[in-house]
């Protein structure tokens, strides 16, 4: 009976551990990887399934027009003070769209910051108020695969955020 409680205390104990190390804020899990912190939407994981062609075979050489980089820049405005934004261009900031290959709608988006010193230095109910509004007001049209519209599946695009 001691053994049993001794192994379920362990198991527990593991459990939590792994579970209280991830530093997941406002719908983020944010960790650091090769000088790069990674601000990434916690529904990533939902879309992983590559782009397909009505046969099922995989879609290939997409081509997109991004919707408007006027309005991105009206929307990174309307979140962030200019010195912020100033302050975020010095870590190269970087979102990362998954997109619907079928009809080009963002899903969710993820942020990256090159060479930033402390996390603490990103207001993350911020970035999450301005993923929200980049996955509604924000998309890619023209999504094509060789020419034609995909079926099914999904596909990362990036831009660069808070460009002067």
């Amino acid at each position: 009976m001691k053994t049993n409680i001794i192994t379920l205390f362990l198991i527990l104990q593991s459990f939590f551990s792994v579970v209280l190390s991830q530093n997941i804020k406002d719908g983020f899990n944010i960790y650091t990887k090769k000088n790069t912190t990674w601000f990434s939407d916690v529904n990533v994981e939902k879309y992983r399934n590559r782009p397909r062609n009505i046969k099922g075979e995989d879609a290939v050489n997409p081509s997109a027009r991004f919707s408007t980089p006027e309005k991105l820049k009206k929307i990174e405005k309307e979140i962030y003070t200019l010195n912020e934004m100033n302050l975020y261009m010095n870590y190269f900031p970087m979102a990362l769209f998954t997109v619907n290959a079928k009809d080009g709608k963002i899903l969710t988006v993820t942020f990256t910051f090159d060479d930033l010193p402390d996390v603490s230095l990103i207001d993350t109910k911020k970035l999450a108020k301005l993923r929200e509004k980049l996955i509604s007001e924000i998309m890619y049209e023209d999504l094509l695969f060789n020419g034609q519209k995909a079926a099914s599946g999904y596909m990362i695009q990036g831009v660069r955020l808070f460009k002067p």
